[in-house]
């Protein structure tokens, strides 16, 4: 609940006690996901016990010492990067990745870097895939442990330039193609825009034309910039172990030797056999673990399990919670934190500044004042009449109805004539809030016929110096939304000379055109989001599309916190408030002059 001059739309980096916060957030809303799986853990750890068998001797031969001798493998492991398996990065299997280890280019760059022969790289070296591990193991033999080592390091880290040049090549053309459709999408827009320029007798089909390609070069633009932050390494590979050289006995050499000859098993669909020459010890089973050990074991398994699933889902989510990220994605300041209301307001009408005038929440709506009152101050164009204030919202339940009715009380407790006017006429709820029991007939209430948009109501609220304006369309089907802005715009014009503020509640954003329609008469833009709610595409969006219409945006409204940065602001009121409520009698309905 702060206004500030911090930057918009850079990446917000956390420091320790932020990122502590974030993950304390996260397992506080998701705890089910870490005790479930702990307790199934536990339980079938418990459960699933039985008592170890007897000792059981396997073989009685002893075993043949192994003699070390001029024979040596390396091994170089390369692993599955974590970014792999999202869908904006392509990616290689991992049966391919091994077969390139000895085959077609890779081969080739290895024998010019170490400055031997092609073939000689193909008969030492082969890849492995550990599908079960996401790893796979490059495996050089020979009887010189420095060469082996040189030979798995290089192949290696030729493979993985390999796949990484080919993740990128593929990249490249996807942004390409991309690219090209936003040239075309632009052209369609700069002609619909030429035709507009003339005035054509059918314009109202021209601009939702040219709406439905701007829309589709938003979305075809989201692409491109995801597609831009994209790291062609994460569908690769990369180095978990460099190779070190072991002795291994003459039938492993043999064997190894054979599968580079033939091809492994998972190119041949043969597994290899041991070689006879292997000897084996006598062995016996691991002693039994108790049933105690087991279940904690299991419940720690369950834990570990729980932990990473919820922070996989916190990190995939999409929705909005810290103010950083909001301006961030929308490049807009946030304005204030309101704080989230107790589960039984949640669902009701009451405007926190008339019933609790000295809560948190009534002190975020007078910092939203104030920063509507500074930018009006600071904006040199020329207006006529009142300060028009458009407030929208990307989606539904959001909080947009709740911050116009919080608003217009604010502006009015300051001594300001204040009319707020109904322009979501499909979902109409802002009456609900200023009206007595939502009932718009009044007997102080001026009725004006606007034709097919229906009877427009123009009544004093519970709120003294607020006014409404309602009954444009609303919940008439066979209304045309056209007619309905049209004169929604007569109604503000007649307003804009007799108040001091006009508030409009707009339809959602991403909804409809509405919002889109009214934003050329609207001398500031507030964007109200709703914490764990809004996702990250949708603010985006309607960050996009704000700017391409030019809007008069102020900032964000960021709705329905759990925790509040700026608490501080709340000093000293917590121990007067229950008195005050006690006190605090339900405003009534006085005639507004206008």
């Amino acid at each position: 609940m702060r206004v500030d001059n911090q930057p918009s739309g850079q990446p917000a980096v956390l420091d320790p006690r932020a990122k502590l916060k974030l993950y304390r957030s996260a397992f506080r809303r998701r705890w089910f996901l870490v005790l479930i799986p702990a307790v199934l853990g536990a339980a079938g750890g418990w459960f699933t016990w039985s008592a170890p068998p007897k000792p059981v001797v396997v073989n009685e031969r002893k075993s043949t010492p192994v003699v070390t001798g001029t024979y040596f493998k390396a091994v170089h492991v390369l692993t599955l990067n974590p970014g792999s398996g999202s869908g904006d990065v392509p990616t290689i299997s991992l049966p391919q990745a091994a077969y390139l280890a000895n085959t077609g280019s890779v081969p080739q760059e290895v024998a010019k870097e170490l400055q031997v022969t092609e073939q000689e790289v193909q008969s030492s070296v082969i890849g492995i895939p550990h599908n079960e591990v996401s790893s796979v193991d490059v495996i050089a033999v020979g009887e010189d442990p420095d060469k082996a080592v040189r030979l798995a390091n290089a192949t290696a880290n030729a493979l993985t330039l390999k796949i990484t040049n080919e993740a990128t090549a593929k990249l490249a053309q996807a942004r390409d193609k991309i690219m090209v459709r936003l040239a075309d999408l632009d052209q369609q827009i700069a002609d619909l825009d030429a035709q507009l320029a003339t005035n054509p007798p059918n314009r109202s089909q021209v601009e939702a034309q040219r709406l439905s390609i701007t829309n589709e070069y938003a979305s075809v633009y989201q692409q491109f910039t995801s597609l831009s932050s994209v790291d062609p390494t994460a569908g690769g590979l990369s180095t978990l172990e460099v190779a070190t050289a072991v002795s291994i006995t003459k039938p492993e050499y043999t064997e190894l030797r054979r599968q580079i000859r033939e091809g492994a098993s998972y190119i041949t669909g043969v597994s290899p056999t041991q070689p006879a020459e292997a000897a084996t010890e006598p062995t016996t089973p691991e002693a039994g673990m108790g049933r105690s050990t087991r279940a904690g074991m299991g419940g720690i398994l369950g834990l570990g399990l729980g932990v990473a699933l919820t922070l996989m889902l916190e990190r995939f989510d999409g929705k909005l919670r810290r103010r950083g990220d909001v301006e961030e994605v929308t490049g807009y300041p946030v304005i204030a934190e309101i704080p989230e209301f107790h589960r039984n307001e949640i669902h009701g009408t009451d405007i926190a500044v008339l019933t609790k005038p000295m809560s948190q929440t009534s002190e975020a709506y007078r910092v939203v004042r104030s920063a509507v009152m500074f930018a009006m101050n600071n904006d040199d164009r020329p207006r006529n009449g009142a300060l028009t204030v458009l407030v929208t919202s990307p989606a539904p339940a959001e909080g947009k109805t709740t911050t116009v009715s919080n608003l217009a009380a604010v502006l009015a407790e300051g001594g300001l004539k204040v009319l707020v006017v109904n322009c979501d006429f499909r979902r109409p709820r802002v009456q609900a809030y200023l009206l007595e029991n939502g009932d718009s007939s009044n007997e102080s209430a001026v009725t004006v016929d606007a034709g097919r948009a229906g009877s427009v109501q123009l009544a004093p609220t519970r709120i003294p110096g607020v006014r409404l304006v309602s009954g444009l369309g609303e919940r008439d089907a066979s209304v045309q939304p056209l007619e309905v802005i049209t004169m929604q715009r007569k109604v503000m014009d007649l307003a804009k000379p007799l108040v001091d503020v006009i508030l409009l509640d707009t339809a959602p954003l991403l909804a409809t055109n509405d919002a889109s329609a009214l934003i050329d008469i609207a001398d500031q833009v507030l964007l109200v989001v709703r914490s764990n709610k809004t996702s990250v595409d949708s603010a985006e969006l309607s960050a996009e599309l704000l700017n391409r219409f030019d809007a008069p945006v102020i900032g964000v409204v960021f709705n329905a916190l759990k925790e509040v940065s700026g608490a501080y602001y709340h000093y000293g009121y917590q121990e007067v408030q229950s008195e005050r409520d006690k006190n605090t009698s339900k405003a009534v309905p006085v005639e507004a002059q206008m």
